[in-house]
């Protein structure tokens, strides 16, 4: 069973809003996925309490260092052909225990100086882990999020996110579909369907399931 985590090294670049299109997404296609909602914030799990989602979202939060052995088989037991973990946004432990069950840690980031520094350190975590592993794994996949071409910001993010060493998958860009979507309880294929941001979920899912084959 694959697992893919969303990770950032903080809150704000839109992790909880990846990890639940990318999810449904691959679920909308015929997968049997599950996403794993490991912030105790539970943004994911508020997000699915209507029932639109295509895909359960599961309420496993993890906080301390002590409890990533029993999360770790909780979260192993669970019945999917795939799992996305929305990680705790915290470079700790934690979200190392996230990260060392991950074959691959998929790192959004906006067009801002400080979430490219947090990005450089949670690539620099998913590295420390992989290490440890021996196996080539986690994969990393960076993702320009909430990106408007129209500055030189946006323009430019990918730019400086291939300088970090790491894959840049397709950007996603910063469209109010995404939080009204949300609002509504839906998913964007339902809520926006065919529209530039379910397109960009789509091409997002291609490339990260593409890497998956791989492993």
């Amino acid at each position: 069973m694959p697992v893919i985590g969303v990770i950032g090294r903080k809150g704000g670049v839109g992790k909880t809003t990846i990890a639940v299109h990318l999810a449904a997404v691959l679920a909308a296609q015929g997968r049997a996925v599950a996403v794993v909602d490991a912030d105790t914030q539970g943004s994911a799990t508020y997000w699915a309490e209507p029932g639109n989602l295509p895909m359960p979202v599961l309420h496993h939060p993890l906080e301390h260092a002590r409890e990533i052995q029993a999360w770790s088989r909780t979260v192993r037991a669970i019945d999917a052909e795939l799992l996305v973990l929305d990680a705790p946004p915290h470079l700790n432990e934690a979200l190392g225990g996230v990260i060392g069950l991950s074959d691959l840690a998929v790192i959004p980031c906006t067009p801002s100086g400080l979430d490219l520094i947090a990005t450089g350190e949670a690539v620099g975590l998913v590295r420390q882990v992989r290490d440890e592993r021996g196996d080539g794994r986690p994969r990393i996949l960076l993702v320009p999020n909430r990106v408007d071409r129209r500055t030189t910001s946006g323009r430019d993010l990918a730019a400086a996110l291939k300088d970090l060493g790491e894959p840049v998958g397709p950007a996603v860009g910063a469209r109010t579909a995404f939080s009204d979507a949300f609002n509504a309880g839906q998913w964007i294929g339902a809520y926006a369907p065919r529209s530039p941001a379910h397109q960009e979920l789509q091409a997002l899912a291609k490339r990260v399931l593409t890497i998956l084959r791989k492993l």
